[in-house]
């Protein structure tokens, strides 16, 4: 349902005091063992860091673009830690393999729009996933690529 509204009713969506409350229980989504749950939360996140709003401010902005970005980048502030570790924690897991390009996509998105944050919150996530899964070389290796 709030993927509709995302394109269809942004400003019930974006403007609501209840976004980081909706942002928090998508995140939930990503912690179930159930592949349509994972790829409805993945498909939100990818919606929402891609949103036009996202985009850098132009004479043509619709007007409540910015506010929208504000209420995006103050979810990620205060769940962005707990995001990461989520998406990485399925993605080395429990995800189905066909999220792959969707959690590419939403890395990408974050280095692009959220570079220092990334940097501060990556080395905590992986330095808390079990190296049964991902080894301690590779993760290593991936912070690197990503400080790149």
């Amino acid at each position: 349902m709030l993927l509709q509204f995302i394109n269809m009713a942004p400003d019930i969506l974006f403007v609501s005091s209840s976004f980081s409350l909706a942002f928090s229980c998508v995140m939930t989504g990503l912690t179930v063992v159930h592949g349509d749950i994972v790829f409805a939360s993945l498909d939100f996140f990818r919606s929402i860091l891609s949103h036009d709003c996202m985009d850098p401010p132009t004479a043509s902005t619709p007007p409540n673009f910015p506010l929208y970005a504000a209420t995006i980048r103050s979810a990620m502030d205060k769940e962005g830690l707990q995001f990461i570790a989520c998406t990485l924690d399925g993605f080395t897991g429990s995800f189905p393999e066909d999220a792959a390009s969707t959690v590419v996509t939403i890395f990408r998105l974050l280095v692009y729009l959220f570079p220092a944050q990334l940097l501060t919150w990556l080395p905590a996530v992986l330095e808390q996933l079990p190296t049964t899964s991902v080894p301690t070389a590779s993760k290593a290796q991936f912070l690197q690529d990503v400080t790149k």
